[in-house]
């Protein structure tokens, strides 16, 4: 039941480079590294950014809910699909707030990320929180659900995207307090929106046994999105060698993180910790980009 509440995220992902790798950092495991991806010496940004961009109303809305607005709004011009369709894009993007391209990018994401390599659907749609008046801005970037043999396993993930120069260790830093105030904090904001329209229909029965302490063999996995500027040229004649040097980069970024960064974090909950690092060249323009695709309907 699960898996049918799933979007598609291979158009995407056909345009991330990523790979798992053990970065010598806390917890000890396989994390991963993502970049944008290559065909051969070209990289696919604009590709990459346009079929992001394709996710947004699958981040906004479910699929249950997307058809309804569909179905409705065919309705309403005798059967136009060209028009439903441009209809359901610009209600999506009504629900960005101007000027915060860098947070909505990186939750964005996120929201893909964790569907793809989690296979989790998302219990809790926090853009439409976000401009829903009357209600607090919800706290975690994502809290997403999927089941895994008798485990029922609730993702909390936060992400952070920072376009300065050199402020990977921060935002790694702060993704990781992020998440750890989210999984601290998880229950208490549940309680604003359980009993409201932002919990996906098919997933209410599971959230409210969550609630009550009815769900049996929950699993918590915490995931921190780290995306940044990076200022180190990649170097190679190829894909290959130009993948590797991506690879390098990242290595060399979490060999220069601080200890400090995981200290007074009980081992049991860093043990939870799922990290995707992603640098991205240019992000300011990328950024800028983003937000005049997504910003239009807040022109018009």
């Amino acid at each position: 039941m699960v898996e049918e509440l799933l979007t598609e995220t291979e158009s995407l992902m056909n345009h991330v480079y990523w790979f798992e790798q053990d970065f010598k950092i806390l917890p000890s495991k396989n994390h991963r590294g993502t970049a944008i991806n290559f065909t051969d010496i070209k990289e696919r940004k604009d590709d990459f950014l346009n079929e992001l961009i394709h996710t947004v109303s699958s981040w906004v809305y479910s699929k249950k809910k997307s058809k309804e607005i569909i179905n409705e709004r065919l309705r309403a011009t005798n059967g136009d699909l060209g028009n439903a369709a441009s209809f359901l894009t610009r209600q999506s993007y009504s629900k960005f707030r101007p000027g915060h391209p860098q947070g909505q990018f990186g939750e964005l994401l996120l929201f893909n990320f964790i569907q793809h390599f989690h296979h989790a659907v998302p219990l809790l749609r926090k853009q439409r929180i976000t401009t829903s008046k009357g209600h607090e801005r919800f706290g975690a970037d994502a809290i997403h659900f999927y089941q895994e043999g008798e485990s029922n396993v609730l993702i909390l993930g936060e992400s952070k995207c920072y376009k300065s120069d050199y402020a990977f260790k921060t935002a790694f830093e702060t993704s990781l307090k992020s998440v750890l105030h989210t999984f601290e904090s998880i229950d208490r904001e549940l309680d604003l929106y359980i009993y409201d329209d932002f919990i996906e229909p098919e997933l209410e029965a599971i959230a409210k046994k969550y609630k009550r302490g009815t769900l049996n063999n929950v699993r918590y996995e915490l995931i921190c999105l780290i995306a940044y500027n990076e200022t180190t040229a990649r170097a190679g004649n190829s894909e290959k060698e130009l993948k590797a040097s991506i690879k390098t980069i990242i290595q060399d970024r979490c060999k220069k993180l601080d200890s400090n960064c995981f200290s007074g974090i009980e081992a049991s909950i860093l043990n939870r910790m799922n990290y995707i690092i992603f640098p991205i060249w240019k992000l300011d323009r990328l950024l800028e980009e983003f937000q005049k695709a997504v910003g239009s309907t807040h022109e018009a």
